[in-house]
């Protein structure tokens, strides 16, 4: 099958570290990146070839002792990818960049819209004013067809 050049969607929340965002508790996450990969343009014999890469960065603040964050990625609502990472016992900067890939379902490539989601969140016990987020973006491109 031919190979097709699908969709690039871009979601850009902060450019700088100007504009931090608190990292909240898991019960209700940042989410630092939301696109729609368009898929109605994939021929039906590709709908079960498509595959999407997407990457991500943060940069993020901590201060509690010993705590981690977890970032999710999401297709429509399910994760398809999630790490956690610790900090360090005083309070860092770290930088941090992810790819995750994504094989969808010909059913949800059919439906002619998928939604990536990304976002964050911590394990503090207590709301820290530096455990925050600062820069932070989330980018995804599909492409169909036999790799």
């Amino acid at each position: 099958m031919t190979i097709q050049f699908v969709d690039l969607r871009l979601s850009n929340q902060a450019a700088s570290d100007a504009t931090p965002a608190v990292i909240p508790l898991a019960a209700t996450p940042l989410v630092f990146g939301d696109i729609g990969i368009q898929t109605a343009g994939v021929s039906a014999d590709n709908q079960g070839n498509v595959r999407i890469l997407l990457t991500g960065f943060l940069k993020v603040e901590n201060n509690p002792l010993f705590n981690t964050n977890t970032v999710n990625v999401r297709r429509n609502g399910t994760i398809i990818f999630t790490t956690t990472f610790g900090v360090a016992i005083s309070r860092e900067n770290e930088a941090f960049g992810f790819t995750a890939v994504d094989v969808p379902p010909p059913a949800a490539v059919a439906a002619g819209q998928i939604q990536y989601t990304a976002e964050i969140f911590t394990n503090a016990a207590a709301t820290d004013p530096f455990n925050n987020v600062q820069a932070r973006n989330f980018s995804g491109v599909a492409a169909a067809g036999n790799f």
